[in-house]
């Protein structure tokens, strides 16, 4: 369960399997596309093999019933006994009237014999009620005489060429056997008789002949005449007898069309000799079914195949991808335990991960920086916090030394070393007694204002101080023992041989995170303070101090110092983020 909780979180697997099914879904698409464009190329082969085939069984069976005009009938039409037996003319030499009638049914006989395959019988009729037919039928007894012929007229319209009828003439007075036929007449124009010679066609022989050329095929054949009837053939299911029957009357003489349902594909071809109409009609899943079947399977092959190759694919996409990510991984890991000697330029070669491993490298550079710099900030405090507590000296111990000359001074009537003693005890109670690190500016001001009342006893009270504070910054924290050294460098350096000065504070605020502390006096101005950078000023006091605003507040403290004729100016911007009321704590 971990390792499919930890395979889900890896970008690795995401890649992966992201790739994988996009692959897959492409290779899907491109699939279907290609099978459907396959598909219909199979279809319109289908459709012209389907055209082709039918188109062939027309021209065959042209072939067949053209070879029955030009042989059969037209020896028929052509002998001359048969013309002689239709004029009533005097029989030719050798013949009586007998052999003359024996002859023409042997003759018809013949024709039906020679064309057995496809001849089913042989007539000649005659308009005086006269019939020949060949000796393996019979027509039909107790119909009227001239039936038959009148019938076949009405279908020959007198015409003196060939003409094919597929209308079937009434079973119970034709042959007795019933069985249908298909005819082919010609009206034979004479005097005093005129008759008709008729050839019955065998419609099983059709049959056998679209068999033949269908072997193998799914498709199923019909022949129509000219009208629609179904002459021969598989006739279809009665609901599409209909559609098939509108598709055959609107196609041309050869084509291909579909059903309106788009159930059936049908295609027909025409049979120039007589009109009628050769017809094929199979399902369009049937059309296409055998290429389709192999189609199928290739591309089941295919699949499969791509299947494996996207696989591949995709692994080896997800691991080019992740490769620098995992080797950034394996950095970082090594970065967290400590060694900041790991350095990826030279590993990362894709440009992203490149950009990204020079930004890393950098980083890195920049902590370990950082980190170095704090050691160093932090050994620098240690030996500063060190030193001041090598400087102090024991509290109750000067407390009490100073409470004693206090008191002296008293007994005597030392006014002078009583006050001296008096300010000293409470300078040094806020200097050493006080563990805060921070005091209110207000409190800091204070501590100054003792420091000059201990000078003032040395220069008798001429030397001033002027305090221009603004009351929203009184309580603001400042590092205690920020404004003392300030005070102290101007009493020592600029009122040395002087016997008066002038000290000003000014306190007030720089925007809203920042307070501006300026320290102005008209002393003798020092240029050994202002001759290098702050940290190399004169002055242990000062130094020390900027030193130690700078642990306190880092960049955003800020020192300025200058001279004039008339003076000294020092300002100090410290950020105001603490208050009196947040450092309870302190």
């Amino acid at each position: 369960m971990n390792t499919i909780h930890r395979l889900g979180r890896s970008l690795t697997a995401w890649i992966f399997l992201v790739t994988w099914v996009l692959m897959m879904s492409c290779l899907v698409i491109l699939g279907s596309f290609v099978m459907r464009k396959l598909r219909a190329i199979a279809e319109e082969v289908g459709r012209r093999s389907l055209v082709t085939f039918v188109v062939q069984t027309a021209d065959y069976l042209n072939e067949q019933f053209l070879s029955v005009e030009r042989t059969a009938l037209r020896t028929l039409v052509s002998d001359p006994v048969i013309q002689c037996e239709i004029d009533f003319q005097s029989p030719p030499k050798g013949y009586t009237p007998f052999t003359m009638y024996t002859y023409v049914n042997r003759l018809l006989t013949q024709v039906q014999r020679n064309h057995d395959e496809l001849i089913d019988t042989v007539m000649l009729l005659l308009d005086n009620g006269m019939e020949f037919v060949d000796a393996s039928h019979q027509l039909a007894p107790y119909r009227p005489i001239d039936q038959p012929y009148e019938w076949f007229v009405q279908h020959t319209f007198y015409n003196t060429t060939p003409v094919w009828i597929s209308e079937q003439p009434p079973a119970d007075w034709l042959f007795d056997d019933h069985r249908p036929r298909f005819f082919v007449s010609q009206w034979l124009e004479s005097t005093p008789s005129d008759a008709i010679v008729v050839i019955g066609i065998k419609p099983e022989y059709v049959r056998t002949v679209m068999e033949s050329v269908s072997t193998g095929r799914d498709a199923d054949l019909a022949v129509l005449d000219e009208d629609g009837r179904w002459l021969t053939g598989l006739a279809p299911p009665a609901p599409l007898s209909a559609p098939l029957k509108a598709v055959v009357t609107r196609v041309g003489a050869d084509g291909i069309v579909s059903t309106p349902s788009g159930s059936l594909v049908v295609a027909v071809a025409s049979i120039p000799l007589n009109g009628w109409k050769i017809i094929s009609w199979i399902t369009p899943d049937k059309l296409a079914g055998g290429a389709t079947y192999n189609l199928r399977g290739w591309m089941f092959a295919a699949f499969g195949w791509g299947s494996v190759a996207s696989l591949f694919v995709a692994f080896l996409f997800s691991w080019m991808i992740t490769r620098p990510m995992r080797r950034l991984t394996e950095a970082m890991s090594l970065v967290e335990r400590g060694d900041f000697s790991v350095r990826l330029d030279a590993r990362l070669g894709w440009y992203e991960f490149r950009v990204l491993a020079q930004g890393f490298d950098r980083l890195v550079d920049e902590v370990h920086r950082l980190l170095e710099q704090t050691k160093l900030q932090e050994e620098e405090k240690r030996q500063l916090e060190f030193a001041a507590l090598q400087a102090q000296i024991n509290p109750h111990f000067l407390y009490n030394t100073l409470d004693s000359i206090y008191w002296m001074a008293y007994a005597r009537g030392e006014r002078d070393i009583e006050q001296l003693v008096y300010a000293i005890g409470r300078f040094l109670r806020l200097s050493l007694s006080d563990p805060r690190e921070f005091l209110t500016l207000r409190e800091e001001l204070e501590h100054v204002q003792r420091y000059v009342e201990i000078q003032n006893i040395r220069f008798q009270g001429r030397i001033r101080v002027e305090l221009d504070a603004d009351p929203e910054v009184l309580e603001v924290l400042v590092p205690k023992l920020t404004l003392q050294p300030l005070v102290e460098n101007s009493i020592i350096h600029g009122f040395a041989d002087r016997s008066e000065g002038r000290i000003a504070i000014r306190a007030r605020r720089a925007g809203e995170s920042y307070v501006e502390i300026e320290v102005e006096d008209d002393g003798r101005p020092n240029r050994a303070m202002v001759s290098g950078s702050h940290t190399e000023r004169s002055g242990m006091g000062l130094k020390n101090l900027v030193r130690r605003l700078e642990l306190y507040f880092g960049p955003a403290f800020t020192f300025d110092i200058q001279t004039t004729n008339s003076g000294t100016w020092v300002r100090l911007r410290l950020p105001c983020g603490r208050t009196n009321g947040s450092s309870s704590s302190d």
